[in-house]
């Protein structure tokens, strides 16, 4: 069994939240039945129908513990329909259980429409049945058989070896192979794991000694959190009111406790001051975490946090040009991440040089990242005529020689301007290649990425450039997890260097970046 630990890499497909974990050890087919304490239960589904949570005679019920709110339990949500489609018949019952206690019947049954569950779909607000069966987070599953045991319970398969950390290709299939067992009559070789995911909602109490919502926390919240969590923001829940917050109280103390949230992903004590620190103090985190151990008071009962508004949706103000995907693109339910390059001509007169840049992606769920790259070779419009379908593929790079580049996005970015005299280069009728990094949701989202680039209004005396400190002949040795991969950058002239920018793909661990003087 492994102790409590911190787990410090930031989700890799939509930028959530990771958590502290505690791993079970898996049960051997000696200990693999247990009363299940569900025994004729009858609960209304989101449709308004009756169901009864009741293994058929020689055939199983099972259970999947969801949330509206909880990105990896929508992310199964294809897979799911698979199996229940796979096991189809009068030998099986699946029914999905909503935890979420501030979710009514309608959103249910259209958040069940939207990602295609074909199977009935029900609430347990109250915590009633997940605190009978010992459940923890969502995605949870449970099979019980006729006789009310349960055969099996944890994960799905191993696709999330803990939350931020996806795997490409699942080696195991818990939940189908314990459906096939049972169903056949044999015993349950793995009867329970771990499951991954997003923890259950916080029960409601209070103390009056510790920090509460309204004197406290809200303004925590306002400062730090609600430019994401926020309705049509990144951010995959609302923290706008109390209830929201309270809720998700124990991931809140957690997340920020491990520092995986806000986004951040600089170390503290290493390097900085940095401009736009996303880090939150020790003293924000003691409060939170204060908070939720008291069991999340209210306090003084006030109004929600106001949702943050600006000039047309930009942040900035409105965009001197605004650069837009020639043609929206969709990304499918399930299956591998996808890269993509999309070509916009600016049809520009003359030269011109960009002070600030922002980004609003169309699809919030399905884009993991964005980068763009001014081309005027003409070579990346090639690209895209050769592919027949939207855009062309480009996996890490535009596959061009760009001219420059116009920043990118992720998850916490927050755009600024360039101080006076500094622009990038954007040349008269170049073509803006952006290149957008899309993980699919759990069901089918269509994505039009656009941004809005703002002139510089002064005289520009230096261009801002970028450049790479890169091992483009790496070998990563089959039998060592944690190789160290050394690259280097001298720089030819003097230069003020304003932005650094890590970036790995799939295997990355960490990344430590050192600046030698001439002295």
């Amino acid at each position: 069994m492994r102790s409590r630990q911190t787990l410090t890499r930031q989700i890799g497909g939509f930028l959530v939240i990771a958590a502290v974990l505690t791993t079970i050890p898996l049960v051997s087919k000696a200990d693999s039945t247990r009363e299940s304490m569900l025994i004729d239960l009858k609960v209304k589904g989101a449709d308004g129908r009756l169901l009864n949570l009741k293994a058929p005679k020689q055939g199983a019920l099972v259970l999947v513990f969801q949330s509206l709110e909880c990105p990896i339990s929508n992310a199964y949500s294809p897979l799911l329909t698979e199996i229940a489609r796979e096991f189809s018949g009068d030998k099986l019952v699946m029914t999905g259980l909503f935890v979420d206690p501030d979710r009514d019947d309608a959103e249910i049954a259209g958040h069940a429409k939207d990602y295609d569950l074909r199977f009935p779909v029900a609430s347990d607000r109250d915590g009633a049945i997940t605190t009978k069966l010992g459940v923890k987070v969502t995605p949870e599953v449970v099979v019980i058989d006729d006789q009310h045991r349960v055969r099996y319970q944890g994960r799905i398969d191993d696709q999330y070896a803990e939350r931020g950390k996806r795997n490409a290709t699942p080696k195991t299939h818990e939940l189908a192979d314990a459906l096939r067992a049972v169903l056949a009559g044999n015993e349950v070789e793995v009867a329970r794991t771990e499951a991954v995911g997003c923890p259950l909602p916080s029960p409601s109490k209070a103390s009056e000694a510790a920090p509460t919502y309204s004197n406290a926390v809200a303004e925590i919240l306002k400062n730090r959190c609600v430019d994401c969590h926020q309705p049509g923001q990144v951010g995959p829940f609302s923290l706008l009111t109390f209830d929201q917050a309270r809720k998700r109280s124990a991931d809140i103390a957690t997340v920020v406790e491990s520092r995986n949230m806000p986004p951040w992903k600089a170390a503290p004590g290493f390097g900085g001051p940095f401009q736009h620190s996303r880090a939150m103090s020790d003293k924000e985190i003691k409060t939170l975490v204060a908070w939720s151990e008291a069991g999340a008071p209210e306090g003084t009962p006030g109004g929600a946090l106001q949702p943050s508004t600006s000039a047309g949706g930009w942040s900035l103000g409105e965009p001197d040009l605004v650069i837009e995907m020639p043609e929206a693109f969709t990304i499918p339910a399930s299956g591998e991440d996808i890269y993509k390059c999309f070509v916009v001509p600016t049809n520009l007169p003359q030269d011109v040089y960009v002070s600030a840049i922002e980004y609003r992606p169309g699809s919030k769920a399905a884009v993991h990242h964005v980068l763009s790259y001014v081309d005027t070779s003409g070579n990346a419009r090639k690209r895209d005529q050769a592919d027949p379908s939207p855009g062309y593929t480009c996996f890490s790079g535009p596959m061009i020689d760009p001219h420059g580049d116009l920043g990118g996005w992720a998850p916490g970015n927050e755009p600024s301007f360039l101080p006076d005299g500094i622009g990038r280069s954007l040349p008269k009728r170049s073509d803006v290649v952006m290149q957008v990094h899309y993980h699919p949701s759990g069901k089918v989202e269509t994505d039009r990425t656009k941004m809005g680039l703002y002139f510089t209004k002064k005289p520009v005396k230096q261009v801002l450039h970028w450049t790479a400190a890169a091992n483009q002949g790496m070998v990563l040795p089959r039998d060592n997890p944690r190789i160290e991969i050394k690259a280097s950058w001298r720089a030819p002239v003097d230069l003020d260097a304003y932005a650094v920018t890590p970036h790995m793909h799939l295997l990355g661990k960490d990344m430590t970046m050192v600046l030698t003087e001439p002295d």
